[in-house]
């Protein structure tokens, strides 16, 4: 009983000098470390699942492609052949925002976009590779060339 005396975080009793209200900081600090561990967990579950719907790339890649755009936009080339220029035109114009700060945003746009579309593709070959199954019926010892081209894809 003792036990669960102790788990009781709060206690109060009302008599007629007022309310004694008794608060139980251990308990309290549990409970408090209880809601950090649920938080951390519910963390970790949106990385992973974040993580997993990227694959086969992965979010430093996202990174890489964002600071490359970049560099070329500051280098005065375009990679995304008048896209970036299109994407520019369609944001909304504002006092807060300035030019360079919408050819960022524009930016950030198309390199997501071109990620995005990379991974689908990605993807999708990958899906393809792995559903060839034609070197299992071809005789012991021999190799065709499409199982010796099926292998360095699947290989690298």
């Amino acid at each position: 009983m003792a036990e669960a005396h102790q788990a009781v975080a709060f206690q109060f009793t009302v008599s007629p000098q007022g309310i004694d209200l008794r608060l139980s900081h251990v308990a309290l600090k549990e409970i408090y470390l209880s809601g950090v561990r649920s938080w951390k967990k519910k963390l970790n579950q949106l990385r992973n699942g974040f993580v997993t719907s990227v694959y086969p790339a992965s979010p430093s890649s996202w990174l890489f492609m964002l600071t490359a755009i970049l560099v070329t936009q500051y280098a005065r080339i375009d990679p995304s052949m008048g896209m970036i220029e299109k994407i520019k035109e369609h944001l909304p114009v504002s006092d807060y925002l300035s030019d360079q700060g919408r050819n960022v945003i524009s930016a950030t746009t198309f390199s997501t976009g071109l990620w995005l579309a990379l991974i689908i593709t990605m993807r999708s070959i990958l899906k393809m590779l792995l559903c060839y199954h034609g070197w299992m019926f071809e005789e012991h010892g021999k190799m065709s060339n499409t199982t010796k081209i099926w292998l360095v894809c699947t290989a690298g």
